[in-house]
């Protein structure tokens, strides 16, 4: 499959999950499901795998010997983002309050960034470049961090 494809795809999943917030629609077997723990537990787990192995393409740059795989790595961390809006959609279709709301936010945000990535458009500007790496760096960063606190507030509170 075309990378563009693959760039329409989350662009369309990233428009029809706001959506579907903006006009209130819902899926009431789904919310049903989402209500029992057992269902966020595992989807909120599958939500942080995905995160872990996304995050795999950081740990090859900085590792010299992964040299001959960033190639690979990085084919399976673009193509691998279509997952993460029905990721996120199972484990939630709701935004939450405040800080869920913020997280839903940051996540989505990072998925229309990361479709903006310079390589499958063959960008050559090298502040776009700089700027793109930093806002899409730094997003991915908050959430990896802010991951960890969700998973803190809610096993502390249940």
């Amino acid at each position: 499959m075309n990378n563009k494809i693959y760039i329409i795809l989350n662009i369309l999943a990233v428009f029809l999950y706001w959506l579907q917030f903006f006009a209130g629609w819902s899926w009431p077997w789904l919310e049903i499901r989402q209500d029992l723990t057992g269902f966020k537990q595992s989807t909120g787990f599958a939500i942080f795998v995905f995160l872990f192995f996304q995050n795999v393409l950081f740990i090859a740059r900085s590792k010299l010997s992964w040299k001959n795989h960033h190639k690979l790595i990085y084919q399976l961390h673009f193509r691998s983002s279509i997952f993460s809006i029905p990721l996120l959609y199972l484990h939630t279709t709701k935004m939450g309050y405040q800080y869920t709301f913020l997280f839903s936010l940051a996540y989505t945000l990072n998925v229309l960034i990361a479709s903006f990535a310079p390589k499958p458009f063959n960008v050559q500007n090298k502040h776009y470049k700089f700027y793109w790496m930093v806002i899409h760096v730094a997003l991915s960063t908050f959430i990896s961090f802010f991951i960890f606190y969700h998973i803190f507030i809610t096993f502390y509170f249940n």
